[in-house]
This record gives structure tokens, C-alpha cells and sequence, in this order.
């Protein structure tokens, strides 16, 4: 009986320590008085491919007016949804899909569009098409970070109901 206890305790103490999971690659955790509790999830540059997430730009590859006072959470916000309307302005058809559509797109410090990917949720390849078509006719400048020309990742989601 001793020996059950004491295997209990031992998987019970050890639930937590498993339960914390893996950070995600070219991610890191920091504290930041901005969480609503706890840890952070922070995007960095991705050193091997030279690629900087969106929300720490300085200057986004599109024209925005997201306010420059606003808190880091609004600006990542303001930012996505600017993003999604230039891709929505490009759409040139009314679909009937109902779902989730995810768009992730890199722009280089050549102000080019490349490594477009695109996931509808239930899956259709038509919604993807049209949606990755209407992506490539977006107008895009470099990204810069600390005044400095940058390749930039951006991402965005549509909601069809």
C-alpha cells in the first residue's frame, strides 16, 4: 500500500512539470506587465531565416492607421485587421463557404509577397485559392525593424458565417 502512495504522489507532482508543454520555435516566454496573468507568449526574429514577426515591426508593410499610443495587444489588432480588409478588397467573388480561413504570408525587403499559406476550416480548396489570389494582388513596402529593411511575416484570419 505504501508503494501505490507513493507512486501517486509522485504522478501527481510530476503533472505539472509535464502539463507546461514546449514553447513554440522562434517564440520565447517573458514576463510583461501587459499579460492578464502570468507568462507571455513574445514573437522574436527567427534567426535562421532572418524573419521578423509582425508585432514588433516598427513599420508594417502596409500603410495603416493604427495610432502609435496605443497598447502593444491594440496594435496587434489594428494591424491584423487592416491586413484582412486589403484582402478582402481584392476578393472578387461572393462565396457561399462557411468557416475559418488563416492566411500567413512573408514580405521580403524587396516588397514581395512569397511563402503564401492559406487553411480553411472545414477544409476547401476552392475558399483557399481565392483567398491566396486575393493575397498576391495586395500592395506591400518592405517591413522595417529599427530602421532597418526587413523580411516580415504577417498573418491574418477570416470568419465566413
Amino acid at each position: 500500500m505504501k508503494i501505490f502512495k507513493l507512486t501517486f504522489l509522485t504522478i501527481l507532482l510530476l503533472i505539472p512539470i509535464f502539463s507546461f508543454g514546449q514553447i513554440p520555435k522562434g517564440h520565447f516566454l517573458d514576463a510583461d506587465d501587459s499579460a492578464e496573468k502570468g507568462y507571455k507568449l513574445k514573437p522574436f526574429k527567427q534567426k535562421k531565416e532572418g524573419i521578423y514577426h509582425y508585432a514588433i515591426l516598427t513599420e508594417l508593410p502596409f500603410e495603416n492607421d493604427c495610432g502609435k499610443r496605443i497598447s502593444e495587444k491594440e496594435q496587434i489588432t489594428c494591424s491584423e485587421k487592416k491586413l484582412k480588409s486589403l484582402i478582402s478588397e481584392k476578393l472578387n467573388s461572393k462565396t457561399e463557404f462557411k468557416g475559418s480561413v488563416y492566411v500567413y504570408l512573408t514580405v521580403t525587403e524587396k516588397a514581395e509577397i512569397i511563402d503564401i499559406k492559406v487553411k480553411s476550416y472545414p477544409q476547401s480548396d476552392k475558399m483557399d485559392k481565392l483567398i491566396k489570389e486575393a493575397t498576391e494582388k495586395i500592395n506591400v513596402k518592405a517591413g522595417k525593424y529599427k530602421r532597418k529593411t526587413v523580411n516580415s511575416r504577417l498573418w491574418t484570419s477570416f470568419k465566413f458565417e
